[in-house]
């Protein structure tokens, strides 16, 4: 998705496009746009700006391997997922249940979380090396 994401974007700006990053705090400052097209990326910010108490944060803690194009599957393994893709691997906690980072804002990194969670992934990869090795 990356790729294509990057692509999209190089079009639009070779054809002239233009990206302007523009940050509301309130909905009436949106009058001032005079661009034709614009698009809406708030995310999370939605909710300070529409005052919309019913968007809630999730957060969730990655850690990202360099791309490895022989890398095309995934795998689940103690509660860490690893998931193989174009832009790179993505590794992640997943094991404390679906309410975990519910209500959390953050947005700092937490790299205790992602050294954590490559922990378990060296792990298995160790054990399937021995493994492959016959010991």
């Amino acid at each position: 998705m990356a790729d294509y994401s990057r692509q999209l974007v190089n079009d639009f700006l070779v054809e002239g496009g233009k990206i302007e990053r523009v940050e509301f705090h309130e909905p009436s400052e949106l009058r001032g746009v005079t661009e034709k097209v614009a698009i809406n990326a708030t995310g999370y910010g939605a909710r300070a700006l529409w005052k919309d108490e019913s968007i809630v944060p999730v957060r969730g803690q990655i850690a990202w391997l360099i791309p490895q194009p022989e890398v095309n599957y995934g795998v689940s393994y103690k509660g860490v997922n690893v998931i193989g893709r174009r832009d790179g691997i993505v590794v992640q906690d997943v094991g404390k249940g679906d309410m975990e980072g519910y209500k959390d804002d953050s947005e700092a990194p937490d790299r205790a979380a992602a050294e954590s969670s490559m922990r378990v992934v060296a792990e298995l990869y160790g054990r399937m090396h021995w493994a492959a090795r016959g010991q």
